[in-house]
């Protein structure tokens, strides 16, 4: 679909895409970024999917090699806000992009481990924080943790040790 859609679409369509998608890439980061009523996250969140589904079915994930980096990046951040089915329904496409080099890894890990969290199993990449029984942010449980930082390694991210610390989070590998 992909490179149909790069040499069958004219580019005033591809740019109507690309101008689309930063809009709701703007209305997604706004609210979460503190500049907006954090109320209408909901509200936004949902708007941003129906548009984002309507560009995936027509046009399938579109890489970033005919929209770029930013817009791809747009269309994985809006199903990493929407709920878990929908998380679910689009991990495949995401996934087969990656495979095809035209999305970042990185944006695959954060879903996959969104997903597994959501679904109440061990994530793999250290991603997902929550807060425990006192208000503190703690990692969401790793599986196979002794590893992490080499799957970590594997797709682009920091060491978990310095992405915790954004978090407040002091944070060892466990020794075995």
């Amino acid at each position: 679909m992909l490179a149909h859609f790069a040499k069958g679409q004219d580019t005033a369509t591809i740019s109507a895409i690309k101008n689309e998608l930063a809009l709701i890439y703007e209305r997604d980061q706004k609210t979460r970024k503190g500049t907006d009523s954090a109320s209408y996250v909901a509200f936004i969140d949902s708007t941003n999917l129906v548009r984002v589904e309507y560009i995936v079915k027509k046009y399938g994930w579109l890489g970033r090699s005919a929209i770029g980096t930013r817009a791809n990046f747009t269309l994985y951040l809006v199903i990493q806000h929407a709920e878990l089915e929908v998380q679910e329904k689009y991990l495949p496409l995401l996934k087969k992009s990656v495979d095809d080099s035209e999305s970042r890894p990185v944006d695959l890990a954060y879903l996959q481990d969104r997903v597994l969290m959501r679904k109440g199993k061990k994530q793999l990449y250290g991603s997902q924080v929550v807060f425990d029984k006192t208000g503190a942010q703690v990692l969401h449980p790793i599986e196979d943790e002794k590893n992490v930082n080499v799957r970590r390694a594997g797709v682009g991210l920091e060491p978990l040790e310095e992405y915790a610390k954004f978090f407040g989070i002091n944070y060892q590998l466990p020794k075995e």
